[in-house]
C-alpha cells in the first residue's frame, strides 16, 4: 500500500503561502464590494465587511511572523489580479443585472471554498507549533465566511435590488 505524503513547508513558506493569498482575497473582496454597490448596498457591505477579517487575519499573520523573526516574509505585497471571472473585457465592472450579480455570488462563493481548503491544507502540513494557532483561527473563520456567503446567496432572490430597509434588516 503507498502512503501519501504531504509535504512540511518551512515557516517562511507558509507565512508566505498564507500572507500571499489573504492578500488577494482582500483585493477579491474589495472588488466585490465596489462590484455591487450601485445595485445592492447589503452585499457591497457584506464583501467590505469580509475585506475587513482579511486585514485582520493579514495583521495576524504579520505578528506571527514577527514573533519568529520572520517578518520579511510578509512584507512584500503581491502584484494584484483582477479576479479570473472578470478577465473577460466586455464585463462590465459594477453589477448591472441580476443574473451577474447571482454569478458573481456563485463564484465568491467558490473561492471562499477554495480558500478554506487552502487555509485547512496549511493548518494539516503545518510543522511549526508558533503558526499552529494562527492557521487555526484562519481556518474557522473562512469556515465561518464560507457559511455567510452560501447563505447569503442561497437567500439573493429576484428583485433584490428593489429591497426596502425593511426586507435588508430581515436577511
Amino acid at each position: 500500500m503507498k502512503k501519501i505524503v504531504f509535504p512540511n513547508f518551512l515557516p517562511h513558506e507558509q507565512l508566505d503561502l498564507a500572507h500571499s493569498h489573504e492578500s488577494m482575497e482582500l483585493n477579491r473582496y474589495r472588488w466585490l464590494a465596489l462590484s455591487f454597490l450601485p445595485v445592492d448596498p447589503p452585499v457591497s457591505h457584506l464583501m467590505s465587511s469580509i475585506g475587513l477579517e482579511c486585514v485582520h487575519r493579514l495583521s495576524s499573520l504579520h505578528e506571527t511572523a514577527m514573533q519568529l523573526g520572520l517578518g520579511i516574509c510578509v512584507n512584500a505585497s503581491p502584484a494584484w489580479e483582477l479576479p479570473s471571472f472578470y478577465r473577460n473585457s466586455s464585463q462590465h465592472f459594477f453589477v448591472v443585472d441580476e443574473c451577474m450579480g447571482r454569478r458573481l455570488l456563485e463564484c465568491a462563493e467558490k473561492s471562499a471554498s477554495e480558500t478554506y481548503i487552502f487555509f485547512n491544507y496549511l493548518l494539516e502540513t503545518n510543522a511549526t507549533p508558533e503558526l499552529h494557532k494562527t492557521l487555526w483561527n484562519c481556518v474557522n473563520q473562512k469556515n465561518n465566511e464560507l457559511k455567510v456567503i452560501k447563505e447569503y446567496r442561497e437567500c439573493w432572490r429576484s428583485g433584490s435590488f428593489e429591497l426596502n430597509n425593511t426586507e435588508i434588516n430581515e436577511i
